[in-house]
């Protein structure tokens, strides 16, 4: 029979554990087991019952996401637990203000009393003054041990030592000095090969294109097939785990690592607390020259660079897009660009997707409108919005589609699923970021793997935007039409459209693939207007 919580007489009671890496270095009397022979000893002693241990190995105390925490919160919420135990202060968080929360506001709120063997607080005592300022020391602590660890690295990157938890693509640790590089000749020539294409005057899409039709595996899918289970997922889809993208070939060209040169001080931890990562300007990265052997000689790296430099100098005169921020390809979901497309009676400005030509096997159709035909499609639906708002045949168009939709429980399910998956991303994209700003993860794996989740949630979130919008209750939908109204009376009369207009009334714009029918060009755009959605005529 379950324990009725009592806080009088009967205490269900959660052991909780936590180490840190910088912890390790205390030895065993921090140690995960010595924490709990500590923590099992006095509920023995008190008479507590032990309703679970919480362990979060590896974990810093000024991140409190970690998961174990978090599942102790959660049966604290279930009304599970009425006890907390640890064996002292930091080993609940070494965030003072955060420390504090939990000790002086949560466990009151929740009626969970709150024990710290070592240093002698209980929250059912009422001398316990002491808590704060062991707080405010764990947190000194916390920033002492960051500024000492920077300092240490600091002093580490001008010695030229190779201090990254994860090797650049073509080189592995050598097993004699775990601070020097040595060629990985797996992959090394993959690494010549790319710069021999960037020579050739290939360019960065024409370089990953190649590679990928060769079916060369992509940095993270090889460091996965090495054994690292950060990067398993590349070989989950056998697709991706050759797909190169050009953002990884520009990493790769642009590394001094392959000429020999050891390059720290990439990014800097701004701040101990949240550890966010600010990169640092090129000219004050620390650079140790023919650290270890080179993969491509320093003419062949200053020519690409050149090169580089000359396929990306800026545009003498730059053409605004208005609906830069809104245009999306219909088959694939990816953000298009604009490009200025030269024909014999002038230069046009071109918008398309540019994931077509990267993976053609995900963007089958070459998705491409020039600017002045979305113009025109633009403006002309909204000054039908605005005269269909005027006459008040918005509302009723809105309602009889409302009328007419069948699908509202697949809607829920495929809501429901968006959602759970977004949640995961989210917590996946939480644990990439603190891998990297532990150093457990390099720059470019980490941006790699951070875009395509990105893209994804992205995707993903436009969905689940457009699902609710269905989903909404008629009520919603007048007051929708309200607001859209109340937005359109900034603009009396609409003649042309503006980069202001557009981003107030519109969400996204959805294109379509252009094709013949009886020899007339059609193509789908479809215009997804906020509060409202998609206007159906």
């Amino acid at each position: 029979m379950e324990q009725m919580i009592n806080e009088n007489k009967i205490y269900n009671a959660a052991l909780y554990c936590r180490l840190s890496k910088d912890d390790e270095q205390a030895g065993e009397s921090v140690s995960i087991g010595t924490q709990k022979m500590i923590l099992e000893k006095y509920c023995k002693e008190h008479d507590f019952h032990v309703f679970d241990v919480y362990v979060d190995d590896g974990f810093s105390g000024l991140n409190f996401e970690r998961p174990e925490f978090q599942r102790m919160l959660k049966d604290i919420e279930d009304g599970k637990i009425n006890l907390v135990i640890t064996k002292d202060l930091s080993r609940l968080g070494r965030d003072y203000i955060q420390t504090g929360y939990y000790t002086e506001v949560y466990f009151q709120q929740k009626h969970v009393r709150y024990i710290v063997v070592n240093d002698g607080i209980d929250t059912n005592r009422e001398d316990n003054d002491i808590a704060p300022f062991k707080n405010i020391l764990n947190d000194m602590y916390a920033k002492d041990l960051s500024r000492k660890v920077k300092v240490a690295k600091r002093q580490r990157a001008y010695k030229g030592l190779f201090i990254s938890a994860q090797t650049p693509y073509g080189y592995k640790i050598d097993p004699m000095d775990k601070n020097h590089l040595i060629v990985d000749e797996e992959v090394s020539d993959v690494v010549k090969e790319i710069f021999k294409l960037a020579l050739s005057g290939k360019s960065l899409v024409q370089i990953s294109r190649l590679l990928t039709e060769n079916q060369i595996l992509t940095p993270g899918s090889y460091k996965a097939m090495k054994g690292d289970t950060r990067f398993e997922r590349y070989l989950k889809n056998g697709k991706t785990s050759f797909r190169w993208c050009y953002q990884t070939v520009r990493a790769i060209l642009k590394d001094r690592v392959y000429v020999g040169d050891m390059v720290n001080h990439r990014y800097e931890i701004s701040n101990y607390k949240t550890k966010e990562r600010i990169s640092i300007p090129v000219e004050k990265h620390i650079i140790v020259s023919d650290r270890h052997e080179a993969i491509i000689s320093r003419e062949d790296f200053e020519r690409v660079q050149q090169l580089i430099r000359l396929r990306h100098r800026p545009k003498k005169h730059e053409f605004q897009n208005i609906f830069q921020k809104l245009t999306f390809c219909a088959e694939c979901g990816h953000h298009m660009t604009m490009m200025m497309k030269p024909l014999k009676s002038g230069t046009y400005p071109l918008i398309r997707c540019t994931n077509h030509f990267q993976n053609p096997e995900e963007c089958t159709h070459h998705h491409q409108i020039y600017y002045e035909d979305l113009y025109a499609e633009v403006l002309k639906s909204v000054q039908r919005i605005v005269k269909q708002i005027k006459s008040g045949e918005l509302l009723k168009r809105i309602q009889r589609q409302k009328k007419s939709r069948k699908n509202l429980v697949k809607l829920e399910q495929e809501k429901n699923k968006i959602q759970k998956r977004l949640t995961s991303l989210k917590k996946i994209i939480r644990k990439l970021y603190e891998d990297f700003a532990e150093d457990l993860l390099d720059s470019e794996s980490y941006h790699e793997m951070l875009s395509e989740y990105t893209k994804e949630q992205k995707k993903l979130s436009a969905r689940l935007s457009m699902i609710d919008v269905e989903l909404n209750s008629q009520e919603d939908y007048e007051k929708s039409v309200e607001k859209l109204k109340s937005v359109l009376e900034e603009y009396l009369t609409i003649e042309e459209l503006s980069e202001t207009m557009v981003n107030q009334l519109i969400e996204k714009i959805e294109i379509g693939h252009s094709q013949k029918v009886n020899g007339v060009k059609q193509q789908e755009i479809t215009i997804v207007y906020r509060f409202v959605g998609k206007v159906e005529d």
